[in-house]
């Protein structure tokens, strides 16, 4: 009698064991799924010269009404025409899925350098031109323009902060050189650069010492040293969430 009884009980407890993996099943599979974000293939001429670029659009649902931009600079191995190197940079990905982590409504745009330039230096009104596309259509918020970039674009993105101080809530260089950009000019933009200590191609000292004289005329600066990293490691893991926390905490006033 005793032995039926236990197996009815644990029949009864097999049962709702089941019952509830089921539940559980059914739960997982109507849960809502974030489709991928895709970048469409988009171009901008400037002057005679075409610039490709990839745009995507991350929407949510936080009622925020006008999208951020953001714009984000590659390498220089990236550079051509194809529209599709400067996607091989995992800094993109890492920027756009954090937008869609925070719940931040935003338009994205990567561009390609063509070979013969080099950011920061023909482009600079080509991509302020692209950016004022943007604006005058009131497709974004114009006090919430962020740059980003690596290397080159590192570089390119001290040169367009030196070049429109007024119009970047934030910027991100990483791996970058400054010490052609004007440090006044600089000054009126929230800076946050990350370098590497085993950087050969971008060593510390030389931007350590614009950063300093930032500081010194008021500006808004933050630089992050990591221990053992070299070029490459600083250009694809410096985007963490805490940093861009930072950089998209700033408003243009």
């Amino acid at each position: 009698m005793r032995l039926a009884k236990n197996k009815a009980c644990l029949l009864r407890i097999t049962f709702i064991i089941f019952w509830l993996l089921g539940s559980f099943k059914v739960s997982f599979a109507s849960a809502p799924v974030a489709p991928p974000l895709t970048f469409s293939f988009e171009s901008w001429v400037y002057g005679n010269v075409i610039f490709p670029y990839r745009k995507a659009v991350v929407a949510t649902g936080s009622g925020q009404q006008t999208p951020v931009l953001v714009v984000y600079l590659h390498g220089g191995p990236k550079r051509g025409n194809d529209n599709v190197k400067q996607m091989q940079e995992q800094a993109i990905f890492t920027i756009a899925e954090y937008l869609k982590e925070r719940n931040i409504h935003a338009v994205m745009l990567v561009p390609q350098c063509p070979d013969s330039f080099t950011w920061g230096v023909e482009t600079n009104e080509a991509i302020r031109q692209l950016i004022k596309e943007y604006t005058e259509r009131g497709e974004v918020d114009t006090r919430r323009i962020y740059l980003f970039g690596g290397s080159m674009g590192g570089t390119g993105t001290w040169l367009m902060a030196s070049a429109y101080p007024c119009l970047f809530a934030a910027v991100m260089p990483v791996a970058g050189n400054p010490e052609t950009s004007d440090c006044n000019q600089v000054a009126k933009t929230p800076v946050y650069t990350v370098m590497g200590s085993e950087d050969k191609l971008m060593t510390i000292p030389r931007v350590n010492d614009f950063v300093e004289r930032l500081k010194e005329k008021g500006g808004e600066v933050i630089m992050d040293a990591e221990n053992g990293w070299g070029h490459v490691q600083t250009c694809t893991d410096s985007y963490t969430p805490q940093r861009l926390d930072w950089i998209f905490s700033h408003t243009r006033q």
